[in-house]
């Protein structure tokens, strides 16, 4: 079965949506289905994005050759129209240029059930969580996005007597995921915690906007082992501000919690439906708050213990990569089976 795979790619290799999608590709094609950008020859098409334009796009193509279309959807946002331009104008002052541009992402504020109208024409969408599934009852297939359990998972760390509690945000120089948040939370840190930021580029524009705030973070850039850094902190914070800078299931969090840590983040809705009880949710916008509540686990191993056990469990049942490309696989093979009964 031929495939034409219209892949929404964010040229940066790190980046979580693009590192997801070539994981699908590369797995299907292991399979044997082959990959071709001519969409006249395809069997089937298949589109991975969170864009409104992509959506028509696809089912254009739907119409046009009359052949089943998936749409893999890589949001769930709904943003406020007044906060959405403020984040990024902080964006814009403070951190560096973002690859979401303002304009296409703005429509952003409508409902979902707008932005959907072509979405609920095509064979299925694949969407990541029950939060999203309800929106597409119809044609909705829900296969959570994955992590490599294998490979994200807790490491023993050496306890040093005295040591200093070791407090982290990961991810991009990104308002939209609350590095300003995290930043201005860490200056109400207590004296005997560490605070530490990993951005995924560094910039002398963001060091400055970090050291400036808080001269005693210790940033750091891009990291080969990611996994040994994540081990190597107590707590993770990651305050997302809007639903823009998560992709649907937020990569970076569910790494955190296949390493077994103890994470701080934002009381989503789609948020809580992945971590549960596995983590402690904080409102957005509210950095005194995240402050407290790191300050109050930086003080209990235990409960960091126990939410580390938790996170971790949710992961690898919920959220493991080969259950991931297992369900895409299943599904291939759904549609394969009804195009052969088909041409019977």
């Amino acid at each position: 079965m031929k495939v034409y795979c219209n892949i929404d790619v964010d040229k940066r290799s790190f980046e979580g949506r693009t590192q997801l999608s070539g994981k699908v590709v590369r797995d299907l094609r292991d399979q044997g289905y082959i990959f071709t950008n001519n969409p006249a020859e395809a069997d089937i098409f298949h589109f991975h994005s969170s864009g409104v334009f992509d959506s028509y796009r696809a089912y254009k193509l739907q119409q046009q050759y009359r052949k089943p279309c998936l749409y893999s959807l890589y949001s769930n946002v709904q943003e406020h129209p007044i906060m959405f331009p403020y984040n990024f104008l902080l964006q814009r002052l403070f951190m560096q240029k973002t690859a979401t541009k303002f304009l296409p992402s703005y429509s952003a504020v409508f409902p979902l059930s707008w932005r959907s109208i072509f979405l609920r024409k095509l064979t299925h969408v694949i969407v990541p969580s029950r939060y999203l599934h309800t929106s597409f009852r119809k044609n909705g297939k829900m296969i959570r996005f994955g992590v490599d359990t294998t490979k994200f998972k807790p490491l023993v760390k050496e306890a040093s007597v005295g040591s200093k509690i070791k407090v982290a945000y990961f991810g991009h120089s990104s308002t939209f995921k609350g590095l300003n948040d995290f930043v201005n939370a860490s200056r109400h840190f207590d004296d005997h915690i560490e605070a530490h930021v990993f951005v995924t580029q560094r910039f002398a524009k963001v060091d400055r906007y970090i050291t400036k705030r808080n001269p005693r973070i210790i940033i750091h850039g891009f990291v080969e082992n990611i996994v040994e850094a994540y081990n190597e902190m107590d707590i993770i914070v990651l305050p997302y501000r809007m639903q823009i800078g998560t992709v649907a299931n937020p990569l970076v969090l569910l790494e955190a919690m296949a390493c077994g840590k103890a994470i701080v983040t934002t009381d989503f809705e789609f948020v809580r439906e992945m971590v549960e009880d596995a983590a402690v949710m904080v409102p957005k916008y509210r950095p005194k708050i995240v402050a407290r509540a790191v300050n109050k686990l930086a003080l209990d191993p235990e409960q960091r213990k126990i939410l580390g056990m938790k996170a971790r469990e949710r992961a690898v049942q919920h959220y493991g990569l080969q259950r991931m490309l297992q369900q895409y696989g299943a599904l291939y093979g759904e549609l394969a089976a009804k195009m052969e009964r088909h041409h019977e």
